[in-house]
């Protein structure tokens, strides 16, 4: 939106009282200024970044205070433009219960069913993002509140946004896994994995709560499960020789491939170029006393 745009939709949402409304983070103008600011840096278009600065002139469903009458929407109009005008409408008007479970828009002014265009769509969802993401950054207490709900909203209905919106949604909302503490391998004898692990790949052997089995590694370990005597709760179908597992090595591969030589370990193929998590690299397999298949690997 040009300069001029921008100050005049500024000054006439402070005419209305914008900056005299508490909002989170300050004024309900200063959040306005987000929300444009956020859908500029989505690369929104110009209408949609205007609707964003007055999606609240005639309130929302979810903050009742609106700064302009229904009855008066051509003053909005001459500010912003039409197009931008509608779409304020739109999102002021959607009955969130109604319309948010399956996106079937109800008004919640006439009570009616709406069905807007594909553009008018994106345009509700990213506006709303931008909304939602502003509120939970300046108030934890909703943000805590509804940011299940949000996130599922907004990935049951992500094909409407671009991709940095959805990143941004995801980083606000979204719960986020840092790492892998540990996993369990299923096993037909403990004692000859346990070996396996510590001679042929030099894992560490460590017994837990009461005399339970495990292997660590690095910040990781690989809990052992007697098979048939599986702790609870366990993998539906918990089998031993099912797994399929990758480790990280900061050996030379041909000194790890001239150890699990000596080990009487057969290497079933490598070295071999394949994909990390984090990018390329270069792996032996070979197959532990259950017949699990163990890529050992290191970054290239």
């Amino acid at each position: 939106m040009t300069a001029d745009t921008f100050t005049d939709s500024t000054a006439f949402l402070a005419s209305k009282g914008a900056a005299q409304i508490p909002h989170p983070g300050g004024t309900l103008l200063e959040h306005l200024h987000r929300v444009a600011a956020q859908l500029k840096d989505w690369d929104a278009p110009e209408e949609v970044q205007l609707a964003g600065l007055c999606h609240a002139t005639y309130g929302t469903d979810g903050f009742d205070h609106p700064l302009l009458d229904l009855a008066d929407r051509a003053a909005l109009a001459e500010v912003i433009g039409a197009p931008a005008e509608a779409l304020v409408y739109l999102y002021a008007s959607c009955d969130r219960a109604a319309t948010y479970p399956a996106l079937r828009f109800v008004d919640r002014f006439t009570g009616r069913p709406v069905d807007p265009s594909v553009a008018e769509l994106r345009a509700f969802i990213l506006i709303t993002a931008a909304n939602e993401i502003d509120v939970a950054r300046h108030n934890a207490d909703i943000r805590a509140k509804h940011r299940a709900a949000l996130h599922a909203f907004f990935a049951r209905n992500r094909v409407l946004l671009p991709p940095v919106a959805w990143e941004a949604v995801k980083e606000t909302f979204a719960v986020r896994i840092a790492s892998l503490d540990h996993l369990v391998l299923t096993v037909a004898d403990i004692s000859r994995t346990i070996d396996f692990y510590r001679d042929a790949l030099g894992m560490e052997p460590v017994t837990f709560s009461g005399g339970r089995h495990a292997l660590a590694f690095g910040s990781s370990k690989i809990n052992l499960h007697q098979a048939g005597h599986e702790i609870r709760p366990h993998a539906l179908r918990p089998v031993p020789g099912s797994a399929d597992l990758c480790l990280i090595t900061r050996s030379p591969l041909d000194q790890v491939a001239a150890h699990l030589t000596a080990a009487g370990v057969p290497i079933e193929e490598g070295p071999v170029p394949r994909t990390g998590a984090l990018g390329p690299i270069t792996s032996l397999y070979i197959r532990d006393p259950d017949h699990n298949l163990i890529e050992i690997s290191t970054y290239d």
